[in-house]
């Protein structure tokens, strides 16, 4: 039986180092214990998560089964316009991370490539923003707080530097059930920081769509439902995350919507909106995907 000078003997320099950067990280996160219910919370669990991971980019976001994420924590060498306007305004609904959360699937610590079973190269997330983004390695973690409301952590690598190793991996495994609680607790400690971003008016107003005139056409609750969706810039992957059917189902409404419409694409969709709206307000603003067709 080895004596405790024999065993510190035993130790090799990787079980050493790996033991000083366990202490360290448990250290760091009673610095994110800390900071419970204040504003500097995700500041904090950023650093602690760097020192567990060593990654190059972070980003923490509050995700909603309704509405836009919200950025709770962002340091990353993503170029900061291309995710303002790009991943924000559309790109999120395509995000496996995004999905998985709108299903309320239990995924641990994932890549975002290994999520789905599907080709993410041929995606249309990685077409539309992943192939410009400069990550070579992604990890997630999905912290369910209610029934539409998820914080979601995505660490990365960035091109120049390595993918995660399994020691990461196995780190943040062995973290994830204290990580997600504490992100849980201040989820609901301080609901009005997944807001921040976009007053819940402000919020409401800029998405709102008027559909009520697809009653004359005899449209079905479930046919208003995707043509709302769609105004509001869904893809019919993302409609079919929201609403809970299978995106070939998705694409019968859509078709049958269009017949009773007499129209035949996505853009007479928008203009047959533009020509029907009932709202009062001049000024009221298009959905998102009215600008991005009209290329505002």
């Amino acid at each position: 039986m080895l004596t405790d000078a024999g065993q510190q003997a035993s130790l090799t320099a990787a079980d050493r180092a790996e033991g000083a950067k366990l202490g360290m990280s448990f250290h760091s996160i009673g610095r994110v214990v800390d900071k419970l219910g204040t504003d500097d919370f995700h500041r904090t669990l950023r650093a602690a998560l760097y020192e567990i991971t060593g990654f190059n980019s972070c980003v923490i976001l509050a995700f909603s089964s309704v509405d836009a994420p919200v950025v709770l924590e962002r340091c990353s060498t993503i170029q900061p316009d291309r995710f303002r306007h790009c991943y924000m305004q559309q790109a999120y609904r395509l995000d496996p991370f995004y999905m998985a959360a709108v299903q309320r699937m239990d995924i641990g610590v994932s890549r975002c490539n290994e999520i789905f079973d599907y080709d993410f190269a041929a995606s249309d997330y990685h077409k539309l923003y992943y192939k410009d983004v400069p990550l070579i390695d992604e990890i997630g973690i999905l912290c369910p707080v209610t029934d539409q409301r998820t914080i979601h952590i995505s660490l990365g690598r960035c091109d120049g530097s390595q993918r995660f190793d399994p020691s990461v991996l196995e780190n943040l495994h062995a973290a994830e059930p204290l990580l997600a609680s504490l992100v849980r607790k201040q989820a609901l400690l301080r609901p009005d920081l997944c807001q921040r971003a976009a007053p819940p008016s402000q919020t409401a107003r800029a998405e709102a769509v008027d559909t009520s005139w697809l009653r004359r056409f005899n449209a079905t609750r479930r046919e208003v439902e995707v043509a709302t969706l769609v105004l509001r810039g869904h893809t019919n992957g993302s409609i079919a995350c929201v609403l809970g059917i299978s995106e070939d189902t998705v694409k019968v409404h859509r078709k049958r919507l269009y017949g009773k419409l007499n129209i035949s694409s996505q853009a007479e969709l928008f203009m047959s909106y533009m020509e029907n709206r009932t709202d009062e307000d001049p000024d009221a603003p298009m959905p998102a995907a009215c600008h991005l067709l009209l290329g505002h």
